[in-house]
């Protein structure tokens, strides 16, 4: 079975990072990749915290070629947006296909990337992270887990789509009024703030989607 990682990328010359940087309120969640063509893919991101200005950010950052904004802003701050990208500096979503990677989502803001993705094996893991820290970037590895076909947990989440929303109703997310942060659940975790975010949205997400 493969691996699924998650980890942190920093580089000025990562996809978008230029249209973030002009705006540093803003957080951008990839919610879907599209690489028929490695050169120019295509993100379909969620941008939480945006203005007016956001738009003339993306049309400056050299590695947006086009975007459109899909629909207006939602009850959670955000505006979905679907951006072609140039073949950027730092081509990570190229390296993901020479080395049958699968992206399965990440998070863009003014601190850097964070990505989750599934590898072949830890080779392709290897070589991805030599791929990105010999062109200037950064990488920090915050977890590393192995895919089982057995004993997986309900409504189709992943085993740390589980485990978050599990801490997180232990700890109290879910009351009203809230008595834990993203924050605290990432401590829990041992992850980040948005890692604990990103898992938490789309564990709800997957839930709603195979319960109703």
């Amino acid at each position: 079975m493969g691996l699924i990682a998650e980890f942190q990328l920093n580089s000025s010359d990562l996809p978008l990072t230029d249209a973030v940087a002009a705006l540093p309120d803003v957080t951008l969640y990839i919610e879907r990749i599209l690489v028929v063509d490695p050169k120019r893919p295509v993100v379909l991101c969620r941008a939480v915290e945006a203005t007016d200005g956001f738009s003339e950010a993306l049309t400056a950052d050299p590695t947006v070629e086009t975007f459109e904004m899909m629909d207006d802003t939602d009850e959670e701050g955000g505006a979905m947006y679907r951006i072609k990208l140039r073949d950027p500096p730092l081509p990570i979503y190229r390296k993901y296909v020479e080395l049958g990677t699968t992206p399965l989502g990440g998070i863009v803001t003014v601190d850097g990337w964070w990505g989750r993705a599934r590898f072949p094996d830890r080779a392709a893991l290897a070589e991805y992270r030599s791929f990105c820290t010999e062109r200037g970037a950064t990488f920090k590895l915050e977890r590393l887990t192995r895919e089982s076909s057995t004993d997986d947990p309900p409504f189709g989440l992943t085993d740390e789509q589980y485990e978050a929303l599990v801490a997180a109703r232990d700890a109290g997310y879910f009351a009203v009024p809230r008595e834990a942060s993203t924050e605290e659940i990432g401590d829990r975790l041992g992850i980040s703030a948005p890692s604990a975010s990103e898992r938490l949205r789309r564990g709800i997400d997957r839930v709603l989607e195979n319960a109703l």
